[in-house]
């Protein structure tokens, strides 16, 4: 009878024959591929869907080319046999489930090495990556190290932030490094559960933080200059560290754009970095990994990342129940249904009100959740006035949180006050924000801009967005009519191509005549109207 391999994901990944031989394959490709393969339920994964998770960034041929190639180094490896361990054909490459073990498996009978995952495989392909992340936070491990154990009692709910004290200097130098990191911290309060304390006596004996923020500020020949670090509060490892500088004293750094792009660019990052840093063994934790996730696959705003994304948004929920990811689950929810030009339909709109009113009950003074219901329920036209009371309470709730700013500015847009959007929104791009939803913040800017008449700023804003997002339709609808405006009419057919590659169904008429398209911005400015099909088509 054939004998049972051992595939280890703990420590170093290793593969053992059933006589104890380290039969691993030596590149890394190949390991990736029997890590792929061994982590599946029934080891068994297509062809295409391999190429895509090490080869994203090669055309279809080389990358079937270089699966080939790594597919004959795994036969290589592993021993010759009647009955191989490894197949593939055609379509599928597979491992044999009924003759592996894995130590993913609690009830394998491997034990688990205290080490961390895949130590030394290093495949530099980002949707690698992304799969090795998601599949440390759907294996969740109780922490190794006594001090982490001890970083907060069993019947504490949040991750722990303390702001350390700014350092020694002028009193205006302080406090305005003290507010800086203030925001910071609760900027991270509005993305994942947080409890929030400042440095001092007041913070229990018994808890360690599990982030620290410091922000240091110092004024030198007529600029002022402001050093944020986070650290994890275990170990000092630097989550993230950044600086803006600014002309004049120290208090121009108190200024919205200064503060609105360091805190966002703070929280955005440290949100991706958290799973790394802090057991996944907490809720907290382990909800952030999987909105590290769906923000990534956010990103890449085509219709199967966009699932990709609802479903791990839902998996935070499930981790942690914040409102804030039910938030998110209804955003991009209206974002798939825009993209695919149909629109939410009754049962549609039914789901998304439900999370949306279920977000607002969970998370009602969280000034991210409420934007995003604010952003999600302009996205379903509805009347504007409620979507911009519900910004104008984020904005009371946290004035620096920038997506509650471009919210606001989108609201003022379908209330027919376009100079008040067009100062809010650009306001908003001054922030100068560092995070995955550049096309977001382009898209949303370009939109602003039709509705001020900003026609040509509007077509710069929507091309930015189009080249930052690839699979993502709704700028390039944006830049049909408006490349047609500028007398572009090459560029308004290349765009509409362009869509009639992305959208199934999709059709000029449609686009032309059917007010259920999801152009609402361009037809309320008169620049749907206008064009016609026979120039569109050529």
């Amino acid at each position: 009878m054939a004998g049972i391999y051992e595939i280890r994901f703990f420590g170093t990944f290793s593969v053992l024959a059933p006589d104890g031989r380290d039969v691993t394959p030596r590149g890394s490709k190949a390991r990736a591929v029997l890590a792929l393969l061994a982590s599946a339920q029934d080891m068994r994964r297509g062809r295409r869907w391999l190429e895509d998770k090490l080869w994203s960034d090669r055309s279809q041929t080389q990358a079937s080319g270089s699966l080939r190639q790594t597919l004959s180094q795994i036969r290589a490896a592993l021993p010759d046999e009647a009955v191989p361990l490894f197949q593939a054909s055609r379509l599928n490459a597979w491992l044999d489930p009924k003759r592996v073990r894995t130590d993913l498996d609690p009830a394998g009978g491997l034990v688990r090495a205290d080490r961390e995952m895949f130590e030394g495989l290093t495949v530099r392909d980002p949707e690698f990556v992304k799969w090795k992340a998601d599949l440390a936070v759907r294996h969740m491990r109780p922490a190794a190290s006594p001090l982490a154990q001890i970083a907060r009692p069993r019947d504490t709910i949040g991750l722990v932030v303390r702001t350390a004290p700014a350092g020694e200097g002028p009193a205006a130098e302080r406090i305005t490094g003290q507010i800086l990191a203030d925001q910071v911290a609760k900027s991270l309060e509005e993305r994942f559960s947080v409890l929030r304390y400042a440095w001092g006596e007041k913070m229990p004996a018994e808890l360690m933080p599990d982030i620290e923020v410091r922000c240091d500020v110092a004024e030198d020949g007529g600029r002022a200059v402001a050093f944020l670090r986070v650290e994890n509060g275990t170990d000092g490892r630097v989550m993230f560290s950044d600086y803006r500088s600014v002309a004049g004293p120290v208090t121009e750094m108190i200024s919205a754009e200064t503060i609105t792009g360091l805190a966002h660019s703070a929280a955005s990052r440290i949100l991706h970095r958290l799973p790394a840093m802090v057991p996944l063994d907490r809720p907290e934790t382990a909800a952030a990994g999987y909105a590290s996730l769906g923000m990534r696959k956010m990103a890449q705003f085509d219709g199967a990342a966009l699932q990709e994304a609802r479903q791990y948004f839902r998996q935070a929920y499930e981790a942690d129940g914040n409102g804030v990811y039910l938030a998110w689950q209804a955003f991009v929810r209206i974002a798939q249904l825009n993209e695919s030009g149909q629109g939410a339909d009754p049962a549609d709109r039914e789901e998304t009100d439900a999370l949306l009113a279920q977000a607002l009950e969970s998370a009602p003074d969280n000034a991210l959740a409420v934007s995003l219901v604010a952003l999600t329920r302009i996205g379903l036209q509805s009347d504007p006035s409620d979507p911009a009371d519900l910004a104008m309470q984020a904005i009371q709730y946290n004035q620096y949180n920038l997506f509650a700013q471009q919210t606001l500015a989108l609201a003022h847009s379908a209330l027919g006050n376009p100079a008040e959007a067009y100062r809010l929104s650009t306001a908003a791009r001054r922030a100068e924000p560092d995070d995955d939803l550049s096309h977001l913040w382009d898209l949303f800017h370009a939109l602003v801009c039709i509705s001020a008449g900003r026609l040509d700023e509007a077509r710069h804003a929507a091309a930015r967005s189009s080249l930052a997002a690839p699979g993502f339709i709704t700028p390039r609808r944006q830049l049909v009519a408006l490349c047609a405006h500028a007398g572009d009419i090459k560029g308004a057919r290349r765009y509409l191509r362009q869509i009639q590659a992305l959208e199934p169904g999709f059709t000029l008429d449609r686009f032309l005549t059917d007010p259920q398209y999801p152009v609402p911005t361009l037809r309320r400015a008169g620049l749907i109207s206008p064009l016609r099909k026979d120039a569109l088509i050529g």
